[in-house]
């Protein structure tokens, strides 16, 4: 019986060494296709970048609208997983959605390089997502808007999803008339003026709290001006979600 336990423990133990093998070999590929995703696009996001204010200070000023630590939030489009980083010490767990697989890996290699253990992303449609209304404290939409057919019908989700008093954190760019993004990179609009955003709020039961302006800081060359947009979810509308759900 002593012998057939040791062997038992024995073959225990290698099931275990080979899972953890196979776990770090996972982790690996993610690594290596995070790289080899953004060395094949570095150059074009160069450019894209060079159009706006820094990235950094985009995400200073989120993250500065975000005081304090919520208890789940959800970052709709997660794209590369960086919201779910700089916002990692904000929340206790964190769910990012995205409907491309390939940035989904990109955004879980991301999420181990930094160690956010308590964020996870997911497949998933913005415009119905698997999640139960009145479940989130906070939702973002970042640099994500701009690509929809119906921007209104995601931030109505966003809404959906929100506790009372939950709060939806947008950003994307102004107004603006650089055709080649709606041409080279797929921008189905080309920004949205502060009326727009404010109406689509309303209408989804949100009120609009707090708008912010980033402008590129330099004149004479094509550039896009950032906008940051803050919403709180309205006590009744979330109580009568709650009802119907």
């Amino acid at each position: 019986v002593i012998g057939a336990v040791r062997a038992l423990n024995r073959s225990s133990d290698r099931v275990i060494a080979r899972d953890a093998e196979r776990f770090a070999q996972s982790r690996q590929a993610r690594a290596d296709l995070a790289s080899a995703y953004f060395e094949s696009n570095a150059a074009e996001w160069d450019r894209l970048r060079g159009l706006q204010i820094e990235e950094a200070a985009v995400e200073a000023r989120m993250r500065a609208l975000i005081p304090g630590r919520v208890g789940l939030f959800v970052d709709l489009g997660a794209g590369s997983g960086r919201m779910l980083t700089i916002f990692a010490d904000a929340y206790e767990k964190g769910i990012g959605f995205d409907l491309s697989r390939e940035m989904l890996a990109v955004a879980r290699a991301n999420l181990d390089r930094a160690g956010v253990a308590h964020a996870q992303v997911r497949h998933g449609d913005l415009f119905a997502l698997p999640l139960e209304s009145a479940a989130a404290d906070l939702v973002c939409i970042h640099q994500v808007l701009h690509y929809l057919a119906d921007p209104a019908a995601a931030v109505a989700e966003a809404a959906r999803l929100l506790k009372p008093g939950g709060r939806l954190l947008l950003s994307d760019f102004a107004p603006h008339d650089l055709e080649f993004l709606r041409e080279d990179h797929a921008h189905r609009r080309l920004g949205f003026p502060d009326e727009e955003v404010a109406q689509w709020c309303a209408a989804a039961g949100l009120d609009l709290v707090k708008t912010e302006t980033l402008a590129p800081g330099r004149a004479g060359a094509p550039a896009l001006t950032v906008k940051i947009w803050l919403a709180e979810a309205r006590e009744h509308v979330r109580s009568l979600k709650k009802r119907v759900a």
